[in-house]
């Protein structure tokens, strides 16, 4: 589908608001990319859109890498719901819920948070506390603590059977079972069973929403999607080749949220 005609399908969305799903990344999507996590903020406009939207449409969900709670304080709308740590953990009815198969691994991804903690934070990495995973940033760091951090966590995941994932400026260590953006995708379209359903997203891990966005196309799950891509120099380049609609950083976002609303 080419770029015009996915707007056009946009649009045409807002007629038929109680059979959609606006699903959407946070970091790098609503919130502005920043040097560490707990400076993110996203911006008035988009709250105000995603407040009017949630009353619209069938869903409206916040699937984040960030712990669930963590989401939930970024964005702090009840009406939304969200799914945090990369599709382990959904926040329903204020609890949060884990799910089951990822407890077992919880004290490896603590020994691999431990570890470093002693090996990279004196190098200017940040170890971002999350639970059942595990994030290493190193965004604010010297080019050889990336490297170096992205090199000690996948020996450090090899050695304790943990799933390593690397993003923008992040290195990433979860239980080795299928829990990403895309099973959180797939557990909310078949909770909600809308009929068409989007996903917002900049990074390596939205890839995993995109897909399962055309795996449930394909299975007639949904009727229609939408892959919105937003561009970013960091971004993979498959964000833009794999979306239906591309968009520049979080004002371009702002753009098809005012478009879902009709404003």
């Amino acid at each position: 589908m080419d770029n015009a005609a996915a707007w056009k399908r946009l649009e045409g969305w807002r007629e038929d608001a109680s059979s959609v799903a606006v699903l959407t990344d946070i970091d790098g999507t609503l919130a502005p990319i920043v040097p560490t996590p707990d400076m993110s903020e996203v911006p008035g406009e988009l709250l105000d859109l995603l407040r009017e939207l949630s009353g619209r449409y069938l869903l409206v969900a916040g699937i984040s890498g960030r712990k669930t709670e963590d989401a939930f304080d970024l964005i702090g709308l009840d009406e939304v719901v969200y799914f945090g740590n990369h599709g382990f953990e959904l926040l329903r009815d204020g609890e949060v819920e884990v799910i089951p198969d990822a407890m077992p691994f919880l004290e490896r991804v603590q020994e691999l948070e431990s570890r470093a903690r002693e090996e990279l934070v004196p190098l200017g990495a940040f170890v971002e506390e999350k639970g059942i995973t595990a994030s290493i940033h190193y965004r604010n760091a010297p080019p050889e603590t990336g490297e170096r951090s992205v090199a000690f966590v996948k020996a450090e995941g090899e050695r304790l059977g943990l799933r390593i994932t690397v993003g923008r400026g992040v290195v990433e260590a979860r239980p080795p079972i299928r829990a990403d953006k895309g099973t959180a995708v797939r557990a909310l379209v078949e909770e909600y069973r809308p009929k068409k359903a989007m996903f917002l997203g900049d990074d390596t891990t939205d890839l995993d929403a995109f897909r399962e966005l055309a795996a449930l196309l394909e299975e007639g799950t949904l009727n229609e999607i939408l892959r919105v891509g937003v561009r970013s120099d960091e971004g993979p380049p498959e964000i833009v080749t794999e979306a239906d609609i591309v968009v520049d950083g979080v004002e371009g976002v702002g753009e098809v949220l005012r478009a879902l609303a009709g404003r």
